[in-house]
């Protein structure tokens, strides 16, 4: 393999293009206690409601783009750039967030959460739709913003979907949210 610098390409200046193509989701039930870093709860752990907050990340696979010149591919053995930092050509037009129990008297097993949802410490949450499909995020630490009714089981179900068709499912370990 030719090093960097060899037949007129320079690493610096020719570094492929990265992009990542989403091939599925995952999500864990985390606790952040406040200022601190977060941890994943156990599978049947207990989590207090103000410290609970869903870790939503994308499986990815990363790729690049080399143009090739003349007849001839080269491959060179040069420093890469950040996996996938030029993104992904896919667009997410679906993302909802429910429990597989009751949560409170307006959010039944089933029903999605949005309302109850912030991200990243803010009280907002991505509303992608058809019309308005958004680039998809690499992972996400989302947060509800109103405990459950009662203290007893949760366990999420995250349902992702891109305007190429492609559908995610996955959900959390159950776990017991404290009020």
């Amino acid at each position: 393999m030719p090093a960097c610098g060899l037949l007129g390409n320079e690493c610096g200046r020719a570094n492929p293009a990265t992009y990542y193509d989403v091939q599925g989701i995952e999500a864990f039930v985390t606790r952040q206690p406040m200022d601190q870093p977060w941890a994943t709860v156990a599978p049947s752990g207990i989590v207090a409601s103000r410290e609970l907050r869903l870790r939503v990340g994308l499986k990815e696979r990363h790729y690049s783009v080399v143009p090739v010149q003349g007849f001839m591919s080269v491959a060179y053995a040069c420093s890469p750039v950040p996996a996938g930092s030029l993104g992904s050509a896919e667009r997410m037009d679906s993302l909802s967030i429910t429990s597989l129990y009751n949560y409170d008297a307006l959010h039944p097993a089933g029903t999605p959460l949005t309302d109850l949802l912030g991200v990243d410490g803010r009280p907002q949450f991505p509303a992608p739709s058809r019309r308005n499909p958004l680039e998809p995020f690499r992972y996400a630490e989302i947060s509800l913003l109103s405990p459950p009714v009662t203290t007893g089981p949760q366990q999420f179900r995250v349902y992702y979907r891109q305007t190429n068709g492609e559908v995610y499912t996955t959900q959390t370990a159950a776990v017991t949210v404290v009020r």
